[in-house]
């Protein structure tokens, strides 16, 4: 399942008010390596890392 940038938002704050890697992983069904991945990316860089957003690039001809 993907997880939508709300979610990652939930994680986050679920995380960070002491739930367990564990529940998480139980409960959004992602891998408790991702998670931590996911998180530690968030500490470092900010929420809007997680926020997918697509850039496109028109090259001339």
């Amino acid at each position: 399942m993907k997880l939508t940038y709300e979610d990652k938002v939930q994680i986050y704050e679920h995380k960070k008010q002491g739930r367990s890697f564990k529940e998480l992983s139980n409960q959004f069904g992602i891998n408790i390596s991702n998670l931590k991945y996911m998180i530690k990316l968030i500490d470092r860089y900010g929420i809007e890392i997680v926020k997918k957003e697509r850039i496109v690039t028109i090259l001339p001809n």
